[in-house]
């Protein structure tokens, strides 16, 4: 920046105009370091907008410069200390060295920052440092922010001190038993299962949780025993990391409780209860999991993965007189019950058809185009005729799965039918899957009779047979 530049802006942010004041200190972004002091002094502006302006310019001239003239901030007051977290976390790890000092400190507070600074960079090379602090600090803070940066930093080293802090005082615990959970150190199950009788509710609730965050087969037995011991939320969390690793015990209780948390847990406790569930091989899950399906909003595209991971589920169970059961149940949801028939369609569930056949009478015009779709997977001789019939539905998107299912199918005795089809048909899309599928089931007849139909339907044949286009080109 030139020299006469820098000075007007110097000028001007000490103007009497904040508006002034704001757009120098916007402008040394762009400066060096002979902007930095002037910038810290202008986070004590009284005017809001000039304090963020210096606050992001700071960030901006990111240098170790920088770094080292916002440290003494954080021995100020609240906002001047946090606006100096802010500014040496954008540092990164131009920071790092520069916060060893810091791990020194008398102040507790002054620790306390530099080690959840070095937590937000996810960077340390004096990683030791930070194991002596959580084996020697005075503060029960600054060992619990050690121990979870210990974690954070994946520093294997530091887990014979991780097991250690789990005798200490119970937020430190908490904090070691995260940064465990992090390490996934198979070696501190055994000292974490003791902490399964340890008379803090809390405490326990931690260590079940971080026995099945780690996964090993190791935790299955004493976790197994603690469920007889045990109720409430702190039952269900063992039979979720029960499920984690892997090992379920079948009894009606657990598969009570699996079924009551996929009915009122959230999404994550609903997608354990499922796995569990699977493991169980639980029929009666079968219905609660259409259930979801069916309350699920579709139009929010998150929900799509949902609703597949459900879908999924369900065909595990594979063709099950539970799944046509639910086909046939008026009391569930519309477009759950839509999801049992694509499901019922995707195993080729042929105990299914008779159903599939009598949806075809529906109302829901989506329960209509669903079945449509199933049988058509399913390929059965039975429902041929029926899929034929459903060419001459009066919703289009229904005619429209009609002829996809039966150009799938392929059979002979559909290629009349689809033929007057496209003498009637007014709506292109459905004309261009009708064209697909009588070219599909017998193109050589289609092509012979091609003059009997308009302009349209001649140029989409051209688009989709070879044959079609070596006569034109003739």
């Amino acid at each position: 920046m030139h020299k006469s530049r820098f000075t007007k802006l110097m000028e001007n942010l000490s103007h009497h105009d904040a508006s002034k004041r704001r757009a120098a200190a916007e402008a040394l972004s762009e400066g060096d370091e002979r902007a930095i002091y002037p910038l810290i002094k202008a986070l004590r502006d009284e005017n809001f907008g000039v304090q963020d302006a210096a606050m992001r310019s700071l960030m901006a001239i990111k240098s170790e410069a920088t770094a080292y003239m916002v440290l003494p901030l954080l021995r100020e007051d609240s906002f001047l200390r946090n606006t100096a977290i802010i500014i040496l976390k954008e540092m990164g790890t131009i920071a790092i060295p520069l916060l060893v000092v810091l791990l020194k400190d008398k102040d507790d507070d002054v620790r306390k920052f530099a080690i959840d600074l070095i937590n937000d960079i996810q960077f340390c090379d004096y990683p030791d440092k930070l194991i002596e602090i959580l084996k020697r600090d005075p503060n029960a803070n600054v060992r619990a922010a050690a121990a979870q940066t210990l974690g954070v930093l994946q520093c294997i080293g530091a887990v014979p001190q991780l097991v250690n802090a789990l005798k200490d005082e119970e937020w430190v615990c908490f904090s070691a038993l995260e940064a465990l959970t992090h390490l996934k150190d198979t070696s501190s199950v055994e000292h974490i299962v003791t902490l399964l009788d340890s008379p803090a509710e809390a405490i326990r609730f931690a260590a079940i949780e971080t026995l099945g965050n780690i996964g090993s087969v190791n935790a299955e037995k004493p976790l197994l025993e603690h469920i007889s011991r045990t109720e409430g939320f702190e039952k269900r969390a063992t039979i979720i990391s029960l499920i984690k690793i892997g090992a379920i015990p079948s009894a009606q209780d657990i598969s009570n409780e699996l079924i009551e948390m996929l009915k009122d847990g959230d999404w994550e406790e609903k997608v354990v209860a499922i796995k569990g569930l699977i493991m169980l091989k639980e029929m009666k899950a079968i219905y609660h999991m259409i259930d979801i399906a069916g309350s699920l909003d579709l139009s929010d595209p998150d929900n799509d993965e949902k609703l597949y991971l459900i879908k999924t589920a369900v065909q595990s169970f594979g063709c099950e007189d539970t799944l046509i059961d639910i086909l046939t149940d008026p009391s569930v949801k519309y477009k759950g019950k839509v999801a049992a028939i694509e499901i019922a369609g995707e195993l080729k569930c042929n105990k299914a058809v008779p159903v599939l056949i009598d949806l075809l009478k529906s109302s829901y015009r989506d329960v209509r185009r669903s079945s449509i779709e199933s049988l058509g997977q399913i390929d059965s001789d039975e429902a041929k005729e029926y899929l034929i019939e459903a060419i001459d539905d009066h919703d289009s998107h229904v005619r429209k799965s009609a002829v996809i299912a039966l150009g799938k199918i392929g059979d002979m005795s559909s290629f009349e039918p689809l033929l007057k089809l496209l003498h009637s048909e007014k709506y292109n899309d459905v004309i261009d899957e009708a064209v697909q599928a009588v070219i599909t089931i017998n193109s050589t007849l289609f092509l012979s009779r091609i003059n009997d139909f308009s302009t349209t339907i001649r140029q989409i044949a051209e688009r989709y047979s070879s044959s079609y286009n070596a006569e034109a080109k003739c």
